[in-house]
């Protein structure tokens, strides 16, 4: 979830000229292949401390904290059904971009970054038995701290004409999400009986790998959801010309 913020970044940084008044912070970046990549590398950096407020000229929120409404976890080989909804993410602002590539052919743009920590409160429901076979029920708050988030992703981009002029969308998203290492804690297991609680998180903890491996396709499933509908917001309906200045 944490990558369609730094997506939202890149493209607000070809968006400018869209707006009746450039802001200073905002650095425009041509059409040039030899220098896109480093440029709209430091337009993004540039941008990091006026991320937390959001960027209301495109209204585009704020990310740190960053909201998710809802999101399903449900898998088909392991007996696993996680709901969580109302889910509070912070540390997203602190993110590095490790690597930032743009073909101007295609308009594709790949992408490499991490976010040192993470920490993720919301509600959840929870029925598995995933892990040792122990059953695992419940209802109440999540708590998450994860550190080295990376992830690669490369966004797919398409062009079409109307009326003569020619515009971009984003159609589709390619991401790997790769996690060092997290924490979890959840509230509300077998009925508030605290001592079995307990021991589901301390097996949730030592799982923690086998875990996040079946969950991790619908993380990236709910993360291109959101990067594919913020970004295509941002470009709808500004020509290309505008999007990308000739040099």
């Amino acid at each position: 979830m944490y990558r369609s913020t730094v997506f939202i970044l890149v493209i607000y940084c070809f968006c400018g000229v869209h707006l009746k008044q450039i802001p200073s912070y905002i650095q425009l970046c041509k059409r040039d292949q030899n220098t896109i990549d480093d440029c709209v590398r430091h337009s993004v950096e540039a941008l990091r401390p006026r991320l937390a407020a959001g960027l209301p000229e495109l209204d585009v929120p704020g990310i740190d904290p960053f909201y998710i409404h809802e999101i399903k976890v449900t898998a088909i080989e392991s007996p696993l059904n996680i709901v969580g909804k109302n889910v509070k993410v912070t540390g997203v602002g602190n993110f590095t971009i490790k690597s930032l590539s743009v073909d101007l052919d295609t308009l594709n743009i790949k992408l490499r970054l991490r976010i040192p920590k993470m920490h993720l409160d919301g509600a959840y429901k929870l029925d598995t038995n995933i892990l040792m076979g122990l059953p695992i029920h419940g209802d109440g708050n999540l708590k998450i701290d994860a550190v080295k988030c990376d992830a690669d992703v490369m966004l797919h981009t398409e062009f079409y004409d109307q009326n003569g002029v020619e515009y971009m969308r984003f159609t589709k998203m390619d991401n790997n999400i790769n996690i060092k290492d997290y924490t979890i804690k959840i509230d509300g297991l077998f009925n508030g009986n605290q001592a079995l609680g307990d021991v589901a998180n301390t097996i949730l903890n030592q799982n923690r790998g086998e875990f996040l491996k079946v969950i991790k396709p619908t993380m990236e499933k709910t993360v291109t959801e959101l990067v594919l509908e913020m970004s295509n917001k941002i470009v709808d309906g500004i020509a290309y010309d505008d999007l990308f200045p000739k040099p």
